[in-house]
């Protein structure tokens, strides 16, 4: 089984995945901020931009889910917990 978990030593590698991808970054406001095209992604840190650049690839500009799926997922957060 692989592990990996969130750690000082995952930030180069999101880092450089992100530039891979193609995208710029930015320092901007205490944000960390990827662009390409006209795709503007915001984050805190390095991992949570990581999770955008995959949601927006994954999803494009459908990245939003219904309702129901949003009361799924609070719903297993809340049993899970």
């Amino acid at each position: 089984m692989n592990k990996i978990a969130v750690a000082g030593n995952i930030v180069p590698p999101v880092y450089h995945l992100i530039l891979e991808k193609g995208y710029r970054i930015k320092f901007k406001d205490n944000y960390i901020v990827a662009t390409k095209n006209n795709t503007e992604l915001i984050a805190q840190n390095f991992v949570e931009l990581g999770g955008l650049v995959f949601l927006f690839e994954s999803k494009g500009e459908n990245w939003k889910v219904s309702d129901d799926k949003i009361d799924d997922c609070l719903t297993f957060i809340e049993q899970n917990q």
